[in-house]
């Protein structure tokens, strides 16, 4: 059986929680110098809350699907009613579950994620069933597709390096998004990994953390992650676009800020994958930026990973609407401090 596209990596079940009383308190206990809180010893009333299917791999192929590829998912679920619920979700997306191995006496992944009115959120994730890919899980002579979409592999770097090199064997593109745990690794173990790849996609905190730049150095993140090997290198940064670099120029991709923001979960796999299948449609790395933003816009309105995903490709005019910049600066490294010159970007093809 051959796909056009097959993603790889977590699939899970993700509850919603919205709470009016859910709140914001600034202190430097928590990590990201704010948390979200709520009384301890109270009951808390849950406003709404949305239970679906989520996770980059079947996030991805959502994406594949909608827009009419024949998509494929890898992925490894619970022997519980969770990993039904995965399997029948996909199939009704008309996605194949071929390649969906369950693991005896695991749980399948869950994720609780609580939504505070501005949209931002926290996750408690249980990452089970999705943490124990194997390389025997792996039927190798069937994999075969156009594309890979290869998202978190839980660290597993040995089963990440088999998948590039049966790709690489077989003509097969891969575009990766890896996790915390691959990254984890680090670039010395990483570079020969993401040498391997189409295109090498994080945001903007895993840049920094991967290259250790301070986190505003969004030039010299692009930089070296170009150095690490990476064709194509995209930089997301949020409600801030992303960046794109590739044979010594970068394009910047602006997202539209106006948007109202009910949920954010899902918003990096909807622009990777719409990237992507951008890519693929168009061929043109400006049309593929314009798509991921267009797909990660559709989902950040909508309750759920994948309830605003686009169904159909949008046309030529709504493209047009998301703008993309070149940018022209002697070292893209003094992307931080130039005043570079930007011209609208007219496209160019693969």
């Amino acid at each position: 059986m051959s796909f056009e596209v097959i993603t790889i990596g977590a699939a899970t079940i993700d509850a919603f929680v919205w709470s009016k009383q859910f709140r914001t308190v600034r202190s430097r206990a928590f990590p990201t110098g704010v948390g979200e809180c709520f009384s301890l010893g109270s009951k808390i009333e849950i406003d709404h809350f949305v239970l679906g299917t989520g996770g980059g791999a079947t996030n991805a192929a959502a994406t594949f699907a909608n827009l009419g590829y024949k998509t494929g998912c890898i992925a490894a679920v619970g022997d519980d009613l969770f990993g039904a619920g995965v399997r029948d979700d996909l199939r009704r997306q008309g996605i194949s579950t071929a390649f969906v191995k369950t693991v005896p006496n695991a749980q399948t992944a869950f994720s609780t994620i609580l939504v505070i009115p501005s949209g931002e959120r926290t996750v408690l994730v249980a990452r089970g069933a999705s943490e124990k890919f194997s390389l025997e899980m792996f039927n190798w002579p069937r994999i075969k597709s156009s594309w890979i979409y290869m998202t978190s592999l839980g660290g597993n770097i040995a089963l990440a390096e088999k998948i590039l090199r049966h790709a690489k064997r077989r003509g097969i593109g891969v575009f990766w998004n890896p996790g915390s745990k691959d990254l984890a690794h680090g670039p010395h173990h990483l570079r020969p990994l993401i040498k391997l790849t189409r295109v090498f996609d994080v945001n903007r905190e895993e840049a920094a953390r991967l290259t250790g730049r301070t986190i505003d150095d969004l030039g010299g993140m692009v930089s070296d992650l170009v150095r690490l090997g990476a064709p194509i290198a995209i930089l997301t940064d949020g409600e801030n676009g992303a960046y794109l670099s590739e044979g010594g120029h970068t394009w910047r991709v602006l997202a539209n800020k106006k948007i109202k923001v009910i949920n954010r979960t899902g918003a990096g796999d909807a622009f990777g994958s719409g990237f992507l299948a951008g890519l693929i449609r168009y061929r043109d790395r400006t049309r593929a930026l314009q798509l991921g933003v267009l797909n990660s816009q559709g989902v950040i309105q909508k309750i759920g990973a994948k309830t605003g995903l686009l169904k159909a490709f949008p046309s030529a005019a709504l493209l047009k609407k998301i703008k993309i910049t070149s940018l022209y600066v002697q070292s893209v490294r003094d992307l931080r401090y130039s005043r570079f010159r930007r011209e609208a970007s007219q496209g160019s093809r693969l």
